[in-house]
């Protein structure tokens, strides 16, 4: 008994000292489009670079995990592993298939493929199967990135629902798995469609906008990375969580014109930079944990970006549509 017992102290020492090891930080999620397809350069990622990255992440101890692992941990509200990265796929192209499973089955690293179902269900040239769909959910999450793949932005809430729950039926019909996580077409959407899609039921959202995830990140719009061929891997992977709250990001346009911006931050930042589309960065000063900006000038364009980062490369950042139609 007493021996089983120094076993139990030696184990409960041993993981201690494991864990005080472990370095917490904020986690990156990427995001892939199309691949090794040149007729497409600003969306497709040669066969090479994507060779080039996951070595990248290999040979500098980047531990890639499953969605549902970095989802696990905000919903937890655990901190999360410095170096934990996920990798999404969006809209479902057949190049996936044929130009890249078998790197991701090789490197052994988890996927998860968001695609809009109207395509698959057509036929169209450019898209997966049903079948290779199956083959592929052998080794990855299969989710959903809407039916008709529409400026959400710009239809009504009707068509709205109607369209995510058309792509869920299909998934459920075909595949017979329902799906937990969607990402935003074009990576557009603004609180009402947050509340809507939240509301038919996923567990998780994503975007599509710069940034790293944190246990703070919010469960129903968590940012993604764009890789491309030209994209910078290791300065967009040491961008850190600013945990910051976009307190007017509804009314802050008004006739295509961007007003005043408002972000809550925490009381010890006082300066950092901002960003808009079109206008480039500017410094900025932030008051009592509060920044406070006044624009007023005209987006330049359908949809803009804006970010919002500190010295210490924490960064924030929202996608406008100027055209917001919904109803």
């Amino acid at each position: 008994m007493l021996k089983k017992f120094k076993a139990q102290i030696i184990l409960v020492f041993v993981l201690l000292i494991s864990l005080s090891n472990i370095t917490y930080a904020d986690g990156n999620i990427l995001v892939f489009h199309r691949f090794d397809d040149q007729r497409y350069p600003s969306t497709s990622i040669s066969n090479n670079r994507l060779r080039e990255i996951f070595n990248y992440l290999k040979e500098n101890n980047y531990e890639v995990v499953g969605l549902e692992r970095l989802v696990d941990y905000i919903e937890k509200k655990v901190p999360i592993p410095e170096k934990m990265v996920a990798i999404t796929i969006d809209d479902g192209y057949e190049s996936f298939y044929e130009n890249a499973l078998e790197m991701f089955k090789n490197y052994n690293y988890p996927f998860t493929i968001f695609i809009n179902t109207k395509a698959i269900n057509l036929g169209y040239g450019d898209f997966l199967t049903w079948e290779q769909l199956r083959e592929i959910s052998k080794y990855g999450t299969i989710a959903t990135h809407s039916y008709e793949h529409k400026h959400l932005t710009m239809i009504s809430i009707e068509d709205l629902k109607k369209d995510i729950n058309r792509s869920i039926v299909d998934i459920e019909d075909n595949l017979g798995i329902r799906p937990i996580f969607f990402s935003y077409p074009y990576g557009e959407y603004n609180t009402k469609i947050k509340n809507i899609i939240k509301n038919i039921g996923f567990k998780a959202i994503f975007n599509q906008n710069l940034g790293a995830v944190s246990e703070n990140s919010d469960l129903y719009d968590i940012d993604r990375i764009a890789i491309t061929n030209d994209s910078n891997l290791s300065r967009k992977l040491a961008y850190k969580y600013l945990d910051a709250k976009w307190l007017n990001v509804d009314t802050m346009v008004k006739n295509n014109k961007l007003r005043k911006i408002k972000i809550k931050l925490d009381s010890n930042i006082h300066k950092a930079e901002f960003y808009i589309s079109g206008y480039g960065w500017q410094k900025v000063d932030i008051t009592d944990g509060l920044l406070s900006l006044d624009f007023n000038k005209k987006l330049k364009y359908f949809r803009n970006r804006l970010f919002l980062k500190t010295y210490d490369n924490k960064i924030t950042s929202k996608i406008i549509i100027v055209e917001d139609n919904f109803r």
